[in-house]
């Protein structure tokens, strides 16, 4: 079978919301860009469908804020941490979160990015990057081959780059592992606009949630890392359910939506390089999710927005995607989420012990624990 020929300037991968953020940008800028995806929009994910106050500024910027605004959404002005004895420390948001399901969310980036001029391609399935000596040059998938002078890979958990990388898909400490449902009336005590995390005895390095309901159908599920995963000898689905017998007074007269879903995560900070010759990696694909909270919206569009300015000055100099432009490219992803995620890493390990250990309970562990959590500058369970 003849393969099917196609160019353009930028090829990216993924029409999520850091491939569709990173196409839209460079589209806006004037720049031929390719958009690919194995599925076909509208497409849901299975996800917490948390956005921070900081992915909405980033989604502003973008232009699709108000779009998002105008579907489907629940807003988040607080956030609650619960302890195993029902305690718990409530702090307010200066920049209100939105939970907005991911239907929505990604079909209005990928709006986005095809109103900006990117050419979305649909039912994609890439196989595997071109090269040329150790430079990326394009993609194939089993009937097209694309070159690009620029490739950016935004296909999430197990990308296609990873080979180029010469690295496996994420495992151990580096993984994150959640489950999560959709419900109908579930009960919120306190306030609906309150996004609740539960740090339990049997969910080491790791939570479990319940979000405002969207439309009367609230997202909660349990999230850990691989690591703390291997320790519970369950299931992702029996820790869900655990926790949902735990807290009768949310859950008592809920009735689920659709199934229980699980998911894999990435998690910061990248143990690889996000870049390689003629290659910039974000999003899930370059591990950039938050590892004490799994979240990954503002993240991806964090990441969009660096590698699309790297992705500019890149084509307009001869020499391309350089070492310096990569390394410039590493040094922001380091600097906003590689830094703060291992801060955020070691905060996690310190709360299995003070949950495993009921420290928790203790007056200057708990005074401690609501100066941090309140303060704007922490930040860990931010929606």
């Amino acid at each position: 079978m003849t393969r099917e020929e196609r160019a353009s300037d930028v090829l990216v991968i993924g029409a999520g919301p850091a491939g569709a953020a990173a196409a839209a940008l460079l589209a806006r800028a004037g720049i031929d860009v390719a958009l690919l995806d194995r599925a076909r929009f509208p497409r849901d994910k299975t996800c917490g469908d948390a956005i921070s106050g900081a992915g909405l500024a980033l989604l502003d910027e973008l232009g699709a804020g108000d779009a998002v605004r105008a579907g489907p959404h629940a807003m988040v002005r607080h956030g609650a941490a619960l302890f195993p004895d029902g305690a718990h420390v409530l702090r307010s948001y200066a920049d209100h979160g939105m939970i907005v399901p991911r239907l929505q969310l990604d079909d209005t980036i990928r709006a986005a990015a095809q109103h900006a001029g990117a050419k979305l391609h649909e039912g994609v399935r890439v196989e595997r990057l071109l090269r040329e000596g150790d430079r990326v040059v394009g993609a194939e998938s089993a009937s097209a081959s694309w070159r690009a002078r620029l490739v950016i890979a935004a296909d999430g958990y197990g990308s296609v780059a990873l080979p180029v990388l010469g690295v496996q898909t994420p495992r151990g400490r580096h993984l994150g592992v959640s489950s999560t449902l959709y419900a109908r009336d579930t009960r919120h005590p306190l306030g609906d606009d309150v996004a609740e995390h539960f740090f339990e005895h049997d969910l080491p390095y790791g939570y479990a949630w319940l979000f405002p309901a969207v439309d009367g159908v609230a997202n909660l599920g349990v999230y850990l890392t691989a690591e703390g995963y291997a320790l519970t000898g369950r299931s992702l689905s029996e820790l869900l359910q655990r926790f949902i017998a735990r807290h009768p007074e949310r859950f008592s007269a809920m009735t689920a939506v659709g199934k229980v879903r699980t998911w894999s995560l990435p998690l910061a900070p990248a143990p690889m390089a996000v870049s390689a010759p003629g290659l910039l990696l974000v999003g899930d694909a370059g591990h950039f999710v938050d590892p004490f909270t799994g979240e990954g919206i503002w993240q991806a569009l964090f990441t969009a927005r660096a590698a699309a300015q790297v992705a500019l000055e890149a084509l307009r100099q001869p020499h391309g995607l350089d070492a310096e432009l990569r390394a410039r490219f590493a040094r922001e992803c380091e600097a906003a989420i590689g830094r703060p995620s291992r801060t955020k890493s070691r905060i996690q390990r310190a709360m299995r012990w003070l949950v495993a250990g009921y420290a928790y309970r203790l007056p200057p562990v708990r005074a401690g624990f609501r100066w941090a959590y309140v303060s704007r500058s922490f930040g860990m369970t931010k929606a």
